[in-house]
């Protein structure tokens, strides 16, 4: 089976949980994965998947986190190879996005079957203009931060979606908060891989994933014009 290539924006101060949830979650629905658990005939069925790390540098100027170990990229955004599909985490909304990250993905985003982020990865994306006119999710309180003090106008291009875990417009999907990039894999795992492997990789995790509605931390929103 060919290998699926899938890329992951490693950003400065990322929240850890944004990438490690989904990460994993989807590696367990792998061929690699599965090796040592299902028999030969259900891991044929099982994607191929092949990770790549993404920063401005994978010398020896290792990423740092939220919390976890320092990470040293695998590439960076000049050797990236061809990308089936991208995660973006977020970082510190209150800081400007790396002009070369936002370069990076506009110049990618043709050639992708589906862009994916995480939390504040949402409102890191509008700085590439892709969710202009788009309906999406993002880190709920991050939002409503960001209207209290002022700085909305610049996101005001998005329809911006209350309760949902995560949204789906085009080949764009984003998780709100950052428990629900879970919710947001497991739904592309639905989408995009095998029902058998679905099963038992959720039964290995043993994660039920939440639907998209209702969101329980609706309420974070309420009373906040997003329009």
């Amino acid at each position: 089976m060919k290998a699926i290539q899938f890329g992951v924006l490693l950003l400065h101060s990322y929240q850890w949980l944004d990438l490690a949830g989904p990460v994993d979650y989807l590696q367990t629905h792998s061929q690699k994965f599965l090796s040592d658990f299902a028999p030969p005939a259900l891991v044929a069925k099982a994607p191929n998947i092949t990770w790549h790390y993404i920063s401005e540098s994978n010398d020896f100027n290792p990423v740092v986190a939220s919390s976890g170990p320092p990470q040293i990229a695998t590439t960076t955004f000049e050797k990236t190879p061809k990308l089936d599909y991208l995660i973006i985490p977020g970082a510190d909304i209150f800081h400007k996005f790396p002009p070369q990250a936002t370069k990076f993905i506009q110049y990618r985003f043709p050639e992708l079957k589906a862009l994916l982020t995480v939390c504040g990865g949402g409102l890191h994306l509008v700085q590439t203009g892709l969710l202009d006119g788009r309906r999406a999710v993002t880190n709920k309180y991050a939002l409503k931060l960001i209207v209290e003090q002022g700085q909305f106008n610049q996101f005001r291009n998005v329809t911006w979606v209350k309760d949902a875990r995560f949204v789906v417009d085009g080949k764009i999907w984003t998780a709100a908060g950052v428990t629900s990039g879970l919710d947001l894999a497991a739904e592309f795992a639905r989408v995009n891989f095998d029902p058998e492997v679905n099963k038992l990789a959720s039964e290995l995790f043993e994660y039920q994933a939440n639907p998209a509605q209702p969101d329980p931390f609706k309420y974070l929103l309420d009373g906040v014009k997003l329009d």
